[in-house]
């Protein structure tokens, strides 16, 4: 089967998987080797706080690994207002430490490719607030302050910045979409312009020729009615006869090459389509299918194009099957 497009998101959130989990990793070590509030943990405090740092991770890891659907966007965003509880929390064991607040510009860039920027500013705000709340409760005013709105604007960052990715990868495959129906459309106007060549062909071998080779033979039969007998009469009936003969050759090939127009390979640009979709789509034709007629596969790849772009959007599936075969005139006609 062909393979199939990641979409934007899944593409985005395969990037923040990994980034996640190294840009966690480095902040555990920093607050285990040097926690800039205090000495160090205790031992009655090492556990509660690992727990909580696992948790995260873990929860992390489920929420940007989900699949990239409606039903299990929402999950995801409940997810990671968790992993922002985990972050505070986590952040509050360590007396406000402020390298353990950088979990929560991991959770706005996770979020930030799944909510529109007027929800995102307001998921970045209160995130924010409760952080200042923490801040306050071990700093002075002036501090907390000053480290909070700096992790405002980090989140700030982390937002646009994913929310850039994805409307980047978003475009880098419209751009593939568009480039296959541009070469779909170039192969059936190279097939049409063949087509036009053949009939022009056809035409002026038979408004010329044939009519010149009607007017020969007709003038060879009056001929040979006036001329009298003798040897010469032989080599005129000969000469009509070669001049019919010749006369239904080039009628011969006139037919062949108005019917001699090959089919267009409709089906490998339906292929073409079906790969450049977001979900698996499975193709099946029939033994005889064909599109012989230029603008009879034209509309039908814009027909299919349609349609994998509505269920893409609109339908929220997993998996498409598409079926086509020849119809005849008792079915209704048409492919």
């Amino acid at each position: 089967m062909p393979a199939v497009a990641d979409s934007p998101l899944a593409q985005v959130r395969r990037g923040l998987r990994w980034t996640g989990l190294l840009f966690w990793t480095v902040l555990l070590v920093h607050s285990l080797l040097a926690p800039p509030s205090r000495e160090g943990l205790t031992p009655e405090e090492l556990l509660p706080w690992g727990a909580v740092m696992v948790a995260f991770i873990t929860v992390f890891l489920t929420a940007i690994s989900l699949p990239d659907q409606p039903r299990w966007q929402r999950l995801a965003l409940y997810l990671a207002a968790l992993e922002s509880v985990l972050a505070l929390v986590g952040n509050e064991l360590l007396d406000a430490n402020s390298v353990q607040a950088g979990l929560l510009v991991l959770v706005a860039a996770q979020v930030a490719v799944t909510l529109p920027v007027r929800w995102m500013l307001v998921w970045v705000t209160a995130q924010t607030v409760a952080l200042l709340s923490v801040f306050l409760t071990h700093w002075n005013a002036g501090d907390a302050w000053a480290f909070g709105t700096g992790y405002f604007c980090f989140q700030l960052f982390a937002m646009t910045t994913a929310q850039t990715a994805v409307r980047e990868v978003r475009a880098r495959q419209q751009l593939a979409v568009v480039v296959d129906e541009l070469r779909a459309t170039r192969a059936l106007l190279a097939e049409a312009s063949r087509q036009a060549e053949r009939l022009q062909i056809s035409r002026e071998l038979h408004d010329l020729m044939g009519h010149h080779l009607t007017a020969l033979g007709m003038n060879l039969q009056v001929a040979l009615h006036q001329l009298p007998a003798g040897p010469a009469r032989g080599h005129v009936e000969q000469a009509g006869e070669l001049a019919h003969t010749l006369l239904s050759d080039v009628r011969t090939a006139v037919r062949g090459m108005r019917g001699a127009a090959a089919p267009c390979d409709v089906r490998a640009e339906i292929e073409a389509l079906a790969r450049t979709a977001c979900l698996p789509v499975h193709l099946s034709f029939s033994p005889e299918f064909s599109v012989p007629c230029p603008v009879q596969a034209h509309v039908l790849l814009r027909t299919v194009q349609e349609g994998l772009t509505n269920v893409v959007r609109h339908a929220g599936a997993r998996q498409v099957w598409l079926e086509l075969a020849c119809g005849t005139a008792q079915d209704g006609g048409g492919n």
